[in-house]
């Protein structure tokens, strides 16, 4: 069913909208024809399908922007082929996900004490129903989180460095952009789903403890993003450092070190040409989302930073009242 929500073409944002719509609608006309006496449980439903959509909207963007790398990765460097066959799930895999999800869904219906599961049987089979969307396109979720993460690590192993082509390196960083953008916007969905289930009784601090099953997993997904960078930023470093070397030695007078650097075959090129190509090479950025950096600061950081400056000066302030 994913694969044909992804083959019609629309915008994932488009979809998820749709998905949520189609969601509400179906579960608030669950509530209806049971006849359930809470009607607070119709806002919940609302919440509750709006969490969905978004990993819907999560799952699509992550898994569409990967293969769009992946193609600009391809046509930079045709090696790489072998390095992206991890992002297809086997069969197997696939099996074991739905596993997974089953046992969540059956773990959240004994643990829920929110509603009454039982007040009529179509209402117990509408939850499972809605229960099993969610845990499932969770599941899906973090495995294309996973499976980008380990294509991303064997990339970055083998993609060739091009010192001349720096700026397309770049593109390797889209990923950890793309999932923060993600994080920041779930994050505001999932702060209001919240608001609407405790019906605005809890605090800020209540809120991130709460919480904290759903966005510190995304934390930490954003920090494992630094390890294949590191090892890029290794490579690309080790790479100036010899180019670099060459254009020093070119510089003290031995062209003959010129063999040795991209400038090979140059018939002793004047020391201005030098110097400016050595400014270049040194300018070269070394880890891929220097270019990218203010806007994970501006719409990755700073959100999330002041939600947590305004909780940690409520619990003060509650302390010392």
């Amino acid at each position: 069913m994913l694969k044909q929500l992804d083959r019609t073409g629309l915008s994932h944002w488009l979809l998820g909208f749709g998905a949520f719509l189609t969601l509400t609608i179906s579960a608030i006309i669950l509530l209806v024809v049971v006849s359930y006496p809470d009607p607070g449980m119709y806002w919940n439903s609302i919440a509750f399908t709006a969490i969905s959509s978004f990993f819907l909207i999560f799952y699509l963007a992550m898994g569409r922007g990967w293969h769009s790398d992946l193609l600009q990765f391809l046509s930079f460097d045709r090696s790489l082929e072998q390095e992206i066959a991890v992002i297809e799930p086997g069969n197997r895999m696939i099996m074991v996900e739905l596993l997974v999800a089953a046992v969540c869904v059956y773990v959240n219906l004994q643990v829920n004490d929110g509603f009454n599961i039982w007040h009529s049987n179509l209402l117990f089979c509408g939850i499972v129903f809605f229960y099993s969307i969610q845990w499932l396109l969770i599941v899906f979720s973090i495995d294309v989180i996973l499976r980008q993460l380990v294509c991303l690590a064997r990339i970055v192993e083998r993609i060739r460095i091009d010192l001349l082509n720096a700026e397309f390196y770049s593109s390797l960083a889209n990923v950890m952009v793309r999932h923060v953008g993600l994080y920041i916007f779930g994050l505001c969905i999932l702060s209001v789903s919240y608001i609407v289930f405790t019906e605005g009784a809890l605090g800020a601090g209540e809120m991130m403890l709460l919480m904290m099953p759903w966005y510190l997993p995304g934390l930490i997904i954003i920090i494992l993003y630094l390890i294949p960078f590191s090892r890029f930023k290794a490579r690309m470093h080790s790479r100036k450092i010899l180019e670099l070397n060459s254009i020093n030695a070119a510089l003290s007078g031995n062209f003959r070190a010129l063999e040795n650097s991209l400038l090979k075959g140059e018939d002793h090129p004047s020391k201005i040409d030098l110097l400016i190509y050595r400014d270049r090479i040194t300018a070269i950025k070394e880890w891929p989302f220097t270019d990218r950096i203010r806007a994970l600061v501006l719409f990755g950081i700073l959100p999330p930073l002041t939600w947590v400056i305004a909780a940690v000066i409520e619990i003060l302030i509650e302390g010392a009242i």
